[in-house]
């Protein structure tokens, strides 16, 4: 249906619509007219307004240089931006493409469409979702630093990213691309470690071909418009399909094991994994006497000490397939000058399948308050060996109890407190099929009022649809069922509790499961299978009305300058609703996740001031001051202001000096308040010598004072298992009583232009961006080193470890608190340097066409966090150039994006970029007490990276146009480190998000017009 739909519009488009394909000369913005322009960060039209916020364009072109097929892979380069959730990221994927502006999260980066708001991204993760933007029709993306909530409102507290789309298109024109990455895999000290591995547990560690081609993407697309009534009005239409397929993380030596660190202060990479293996782990928490800490099962029935790890890596995804849709129209008429309706119109779906390795099953007889443990010394499937190592050596009996009439009663005795970590292979690999339905509706109309006014009301509804299958996980009550494994008075081996006498509690589903030695039967397996599913959706309603004008018109002007007094004002209805339904087995699951349902809304008055103070006097060329105020009404009952201050100099043509002092606000949004408790995955970093928990192993790295801070036994200090995949849980959930961000921004910079160098253009700008009373959570990474290093009664608190092993991860009832709270404070200093130059070789006498040069940089000063309201100097830390830890993502001093084009002739042009980031250490390298600590070698630095991409356009005739290319020229490999975070975009050893992860990327596509 979907498909017939698509084929339908681009079929009509071709028989409605003129023959030739043209684009109206107007580009500044689709709310242009009458000569005017609005820039991003400004409600005001003027014909000759310039940013006072720096504010960096890129521009539709570059989209097809670089063969992008998803938006999010663009926009990440942008060295203004940090990598979110996108296409690489699969455990706790949301299945949306956020942008992070400034690295202070998605959640304070306002997303805009053509100047108007999308919709929260799902009910699941807040981000709004870039996915929704058709990528054929943009024009431009304007990507402004520093808060902009005195124009925009709530969010915009890193600032803003607003893709101009096209609106006055003619014609019609088809573009399809295919694209697909290759990767030589030459890392020998890579390979020989999966080797060495394989050799040892056969079959889980293999090697991967030389050669790899994977990750194949198509799109194509239909773009059609055309004018009405003599260009008074446009429709301009799209359509699009895209697919990308999967690429596996066994398809590259750096990324086929979950990469460890080994050796005198873990100065060697090797391959780990999870402590829940095929066969299972088994850990005796009960501390029965004699029984060995940790020991295994072996493939032929026999339990030996210790453990092994399972090699989940293979199976996860390095990229997520996806499926997309997208449909929609812009459409305007201007009736007359008082009276111009304007319509978008927009719809998307999206299907992304997020796989990781098979699941996790902890089992046992014993169903607690989260956990799971025992064995019955009675269990058929256990070996003589087995009974003799488990049971009878400690002084426990194999034998069972049954009642006069032949009912199983229970047995003799019972392995008590132990624990199984069994990996459930037989049930296949986890998937979380996710997907996306989206509805975005723009009506409104603008027009002149009367004098020098004009107005624009418009109102956006979006709607958000949510739908997530998830399998591969086992249920906890029908595994602890099938586990207790008995005989009848037959001889016959079934479940207990189709044995006993109690017929209440039979289940004729129950099949016995075997986790002692080989493979468990497929009748258990499909027995103790689950599969869950979660419903939502997310509403946006906007309504705004906003009124702008030229003063000067009434006589308002300065009397050294030009032009009038601008000014913009108006009103503002915002609510966002979110509905969120996990399903009765969510619900009910060992670590409930839980329905949210709620909203906000705002109500909000804002205006705008432009005065030009000064005008063509020598050295004020001109002299512009600029202010904005918005006030805020939320229906939670808070009320907040905004506001923002600028000036504007150029004391000759060739030089521009600006800058900006603004106060933002982001106010908690639906997830932060309301959502329920449950646990999350959270990766601590590698110590010196191996361990994740600095409390576990024989030999723990911090002393038993230490560890007892953080609730651990005597009797369990030295018992502790760690978890060697560094993964551990967190106890998150939301809190209605959260107060708003504020947010203080500082930009000041200059633009030259000099008339003696004509096509160059030079900015710099220097950011300072402070965001208080932070929305988050305190970092167990923080919890713990506090804990450990004086034993504060705060970050103890926070770590609740299980009271049976002293476990942070076996179970739910071990983990870290870490619930939403109004935290510290956050700042981000730097500098944006963007240079451009065009020049015309002709002019040199070299009859070799044009050159165009454009290098876009940004230099991190600082990156500071103070975590709580009160917390001293020595728990402030500073994350410039560092990763990791506290730190998490990559914070690189310096990243910078070069783009040279040289079009020798009209119809062809070659582009070459060079796209750099300097190194990061890991931040316990780092002497500030918040962060120094111990590390592995391995792990101490992330190298620099600098990636080549090369790109040919060919113009067959005005219609046609071919494009080639590939990123990554060079296949550079990304860093590798053993301590990439999952909620800091790590996945595959590495941080795909943020480095190129996947080898080259080969492109090709086609473009024609009628």
């Amino acid at each position: 249906m979907r498909r017939l739909l698509l084929c339908s519009a681009v079929l009509l488009s071709g028989a409605a619509m003129p023959a030739l394909a043209q684009e109206s000369p107007a580009e500044a913005t689709a709310n242009e007219s009458d000569g005017d322009i609005v820039v991003t960060g400004s409600r005001i039209r003027s014909p000759n307004l310039e940013s006072v916020s720096p504010v960096t364009t890129v521009a539709a072109e570059e989209f097809a240089v670089r063969g992008t097929v998803r938006t999010e892979d663009l926009v990440n380069q942008l060295p203004q931006v940090f990598a979110a959730q996108g296409a690489a990221n699969s455990n706790e994927a949301t299945g949306t493409a956020q942008v992070d502006l400034r690295g202070l999260s998605p959640s304070r980066t306002l997303v805009l469409i053509n100047g108007r708001r999308l919709p929260y991204g799902s009910p699941k993760n807040i981000p709004s979702d870039i996915n929704q933007v058709p990528t054929p029709l943009i024009q431009s993306v304007e990507v402004l630093t520093g808060g902009a909530s005195a124009v925009y409102g709530s969010d915009a507290i890193a600032g803003v990213v607003n893709f101009k789309l096209m609106d006055n298109f003619s014609g019609v024109r088809f573009t399809g691309s295919i694209g697909g990455y290759q990767h030589t895999n030459d890392r020998d000290e890579l390979r020989d470690l999966l080797d060495r591995n394989n050799a040892a547990v056969p079959g889980a560690y293999l090697k991967p071909d030389k050669n790899v081609w994977n990750g194949f993407t198509t799109e194509v697309s239909a773009v059609f418009g055309g004018n009405i009534d003599e260009g008074r009005g446009n429709v301009t239409g799209y359509a699009t399909y895209r697919k990308v397929n999967a690429i596996l993380q066994k398809d590259y030596d750096y990324s086929a094991c979950a990469l460890g660190a080994t050796g005198p202060g873990g100065s060697q990479f090797s391959c780990s994994g999870s402590a829940t293996n095929d066969p299972a782990n088994f850990t005796n928490a009960g501390r029965i006497p004699g029984l060995p800490t940790s020991f295994r099962a072996t493939r032929d029935g026999q339990f030996v000490p210790g453990s092994l790890t399972y090699n989940f890596a293979p199976y996860n995804y390095y990229q997520r397939p996806d499926e997309r849709y997208t449909l929609g129209a812009n459409a305007h008429y201007e009736v007359n000058e008082n009276f111009t309706p304007y319509l978008e119109v927009g719809f998307m779906e999206d299907r992304s399948i997020a796989q990781i390795a098979p699941g996790t099953n902890s089992a046992g007889i014993t169903v607690g308050a989260g956990s799971i443990s025992g064995i019955n010394c009675d269990n058929p499937f256990l070996s003589a060996q087995q009974a003799s190592f488990l049971c009878t050596s400690r002084g426990l009996s194999t034998g069972s109890i049954y009642d006069a009439q032949g009912n199983y009663v229970g047995p003799q005795s019972v392995a008590t407190g132990v624990l199984v970590a069994r990996r459930n292979v037989e049930g296949g690999n986890r998937q979380d099929d996710i997907q996306h339905q989206s509805y975005r509706i723009v009506l409104g109309a603008r027009g002149d009022i009367g004098g020098p006014f004009k107005y624009d009301v418009y109102g956006i509804y979006s709607k958000v649809n949510y739908r997530s299958r998830f399998s591969g996980d086992a249920n906890r009550q029908r595994t602890a069922n099938a586990f207790n494994a008995v005989r009848n008075s037959a001889g016959q081996i079934v479940c207990a509790i189709n044995a006993d006498a109690n017929p209440n509690n039979n289940d004729p589903r129950c099949s016995p499961l075997n986790y002692f030695s080989g493979a468990a039967s497929q009748d258990a397996v499909d027995y103790v299978a689950e599969v869950k599913s979660i419903t939502g959706d997310t509403n946006l309603v906007n309504i705004v009305a906003a009124v702008d004008g030229n003063l000067g018109d009434w006589g308002i002007t300065s009397p050294f300058a030009n032009n009038g007094v601008a000014v913009a004002f108006g009103y503002e209805y915002r609510k966002n609703s979110v509905d969120y339904q996990p399903d009765e087995i969510y619900q009910a699951a060992a670590s409930p996740e839980l329905p949210i349902s709620g909203s906000v809304a705002v109500k909000e008055l804002f205006g705008e001031l432009i005065v030009p103070i000064v005008e063509d006097k020598p050295f004020f060329q001109s002299l512009s001051f600029e202010g904005a105020y918005r006030y805020s009404d939320y229906d939670s009952g808070f009320k907040t202001d905004t506001y923002k201050l600028g000036l504007n100099w150029s004391p000759v043509r060739d030089f521009r000096f600006r800058g900006s002092y603004q106060r933002a606000v982001r106010a908690p949004n639906v997830i932060e308040l309301f959502s329920s408790q449950q646990l999350f995955e959270v990766e601590l970093t590698e110590n010196a010598n191996g361990s994740y928990d600095p409390c576990s192993g024989a030999n723990p790295i911090a002393t038993f004072a230490q560890c007892a801070r953080t609730g651990v036994t005597a009797g369990q200090y030295g018992n502790i298992v760690d978890n060697p995949a560094g993964q551990f849980n967190s106890l998150i959930g939301g809190n209605p009583d959260l107060d708003p961000e504020t947010a203080k921004t500082l930009s000041l910079g200059a633009v030259f232009e000099p008339r003696f160098v004509p096509g160059l253009s030079i900015s710099v700008d220097y950011f300072d961006i402070k965001v208080e009373n932070l929305v988050g959570s305190v970092n167990p990474n923080l919890s713990i080193a506090n804990c450990l290093a004086n034993g504060d009664p705060y970050f103890c608190s926070l770590i609740q470890r299980s009271p049976e092993s002293g476990s942070l991860w076996q179970g739910e009832n071990g983990y870290f608190r870490r619930f939403n709270v109004n935290t510290g404070s956050l700042q981000t200093k730097g500098v944006d340097l963007v240079v451009d130059y065009r020049m015309n070789l002709n002019d040199l006498g070299i009859n070799a066409g044009r050159l165009n040069f454009n290098l876009v940089g940004t230099y991190l000063d600082s990156y500071k966090t103070v975590p709580l309201p009160n917390s001293p100097e020595a728990d402030v830390y500073e994350c410039k150039g560092l990763y990791a830890g506290l730190c998490g993502r990559p914070r690189p001093e310096w990243r910078h994006k070069f783009m040279t084009t040289w079009s020798p002739a009209d119809r062809f042009s070659l582009t070459g970029t060079w796209r750099y980031v300097s190194s990061v250490k890991i931040a316990q390298t780092s002497s500030q007490p918040a962060l120094t600590g111990s590390f592995s070698e391995v792990n101490r630095e992330l190298g620099s990276r600098s990636y080549f991409d090369l790109a040919a356009a060919f113009e067959v005739r005005k219609d046609l146009t071919f494009r080639a290319g590939v990123n990554n020229l060079f296949d550079k490999d990304p860093p590798l480190t053993t301590t990439a975070a999952i909620e800091d975009g790590g996945n595959g050893n590495t941080y795909p998000q943020f480095y190129d992860a996947a080898g080259r990327y080969f492109f090709l596509s086609a473009s024609v017009g009628f």
